[in-house]
């Protein structure tokens, strides 16, 4: 989901289960960093692993959509740890990546595929578009590619 929707790890553990529509494709963050919720669309591969992990997960005794070992919501710490782990299992966490490298890719890739940026923006629940631009990246292939417009 930080990957799928660009989610923030902060709003990816303040999800309840009923922020999601699952008939409409949505979830929504209610609270973000910047104060503003959003409504994000569903990636497909996400609704399907969300069906999957929400069949196991019934009944859902807890609003919080993922739950620590204690059946609380999951805190940061726990989750940075989780994601730490599986990091350091796949020889990534060596070359600096974390869990907002996912919201990272996610921004970069969308940009890569001439999103605009301005819907970039608003997908990421950014309030200025100066913060979207920082996942601007431009390659020698962008610089070949517009000398050959001319």
């Amino acid at each position: 989901m930080l990957y799928y929707c660009g989610l923030r790890k902060g709003e990816l553990l303040n999800l309840d289960w009923d922020d999601l529509d699952l008939g409409k494709d949505t979830l929504t963050v209610r609270t973000s960093k910047n104060k503003t919720g959003r409504i994000v669309p569903i990636h497909p591969k996400v609704k399907e692993l969300l069906d999957t992990y929400l069949s196991q997960r019934l009944p859902l005794k807890n609003r919080a959509l993922f739950i620590g070992e204690k059946g609380n919501r999951m805190c940061k710490a726990s989750f940075t740890n989780m994601m730490n782990t599986y990091l350091k299992i796949s020889g990534l966490k060596k070359k600096g990546y974390s869990a907002h490298s996912l919201r990272h890719s996610f921004a970069t890739r969308l940009i890569e595929k001439n999103v605009n940026l301005f819907l970039v923006q608003r997908l990421l629940g950014h309030k200025s578009l100066d913060t979207t631009k920082i996942y601007v990246h431009f390659t020698y292939n962008d610089d070949l590619k517009a000398v050959e417009l001319l």
